[in-house]
């Protein structure tokens, strides 16, 4: 009997070959698995860090095209920076604090609620926070606040003329990368992230 002819004409895979390719497949996930864990991470706080820039500066644009003051609020009513999360609001009749109501003329769309004020939550995983183990000076060289945000009563607001209240909000994510966000008097906004001990 000729084994070697019937087997020429099969096509396939023998289960050792599968089990050396589930093997190798279970090493790759294995070893992968930890920087993918930290790359999801790191874009969670970027994305943060990034959106939060955008609401920035989306706040000076609407302050200028409604000719009232425009406030970023990262403490709105009862909540603090440790709650993860702001809002917008247009100062209507100009009093220079939040009246009910306020938030709805933004006419913009904020999708998330808290306490019964709809705004924006930070990513998972990512907060306002200082980052002591690393640094305890922002970009400018002041002090970084322990809540993360240096506004004057937690709110960055803009003139109608796109002015601001200069300031910084510093963002930590699980993975302990550390983000700043500036605002200049002029209304300037600029991204910095903590690396190699240095800001960039």
């Amino acid at each position: 009997m000729n084994l070697s002819g019937k087997m020429s004409g099969r096509c396939g895979f023998t289960l050792i070959e599968m089990l050396i390719v589930l093997t190798m497949l279970a090493i790759v996930i294995t070893v992968g698995a930890p920087s993918f864990s930290g790359f999801v991470k790191e874009g969670r706080v970027k994305s943060g860090a990034h959106a939060l820039a955008v609401a920035i500066q989306t706040a000076r644009i609407k302050s200028i095209s409604a000719n009232r003051r425009c406030y970023l609020d990262f403490a709105p009513g009862a909540l603090t920076p440790a709650d993860s999360f702001y809002t917008f609001w247009l100062d209507m009749d100009g009093d220079l604090s939040y009246d009910a109501g306020e938030i709805d003329s933004t006419n913009l769309a904020l999708p998330d609620t808290k306490s019964g004020f709809r705004g924006f939550k930070l990513p998972k995983g990512v907060a306002f926070s200082n980052y002591a183990a690393a640094t305890s000076t922002g970009p400018g060289g002041g002090a970084i606040p322990s809540g993360g945000v240096d506004f004057t009563n937690d709110q960055a607001s803009f003139n109608s003329r796109g002015e601001g209240t200069a300031g910084s909000v510093y963002l930590l994510g699980e993975n302990s990368s550390f983000y700043a966000i500036t605002v200049s008097s002029l209304g300037a906004v600029r991204t910095w992230r903590w690396e190699d001990n240095t800001w960039k």
